[in-house]
């Protein structure tokens, strides 16, 4: 049960070590994601919360066709949106590796 618990330490200090590094890239790829979603609904005249919904949903998910753009600038927009969320996706799973890599390095040094 310890060692876990150190393991579980171990990993969420590199995970936050590794997200300090890439945290200006995210966090533009979050602006950049929000500021799309904001101008899709300005053109399609959607609420704000539905404009966070819908950029959340179409950039981790690559959406549920609930909220569909039809303005081709909108939709062009929404393209913008899905490959933020994708280069996201892969920057979170990449950081979440590194730190996976650096708690077995730990595990290896101690024992």
């Amino acid at each position: 049960m310890r060692q876990s618990r150190q393991m579980r330490h171990v990993f969420f200090a590199a995970l936050v070590r590794q997200v300090r590094v890439v945290w200006p890239i995210l966090s533009g790829i979050i602006l950049l994601m929000i500021a799309s979603g904001l101008a899709v609904a300005s053109l399609e005249d959607w609420s704000i919360d539905e404009a966070l919904y819908f950029t959340f949903v179409t950039g981790l998910t690559i959406g549920y066709g609930d909220f569909a753009p039809h303005h081709f600038l909108a939709r062009l927009l929404a393209i913008v949106v899905g490959l933020a969320g994708i280069i996201m996706t892969g920057l979170v799973a990449a950081v979440s590796v590194q730190a996976l890599r650096e708690t077995n390095r730990d595990e290896h040094d101690d024992s």
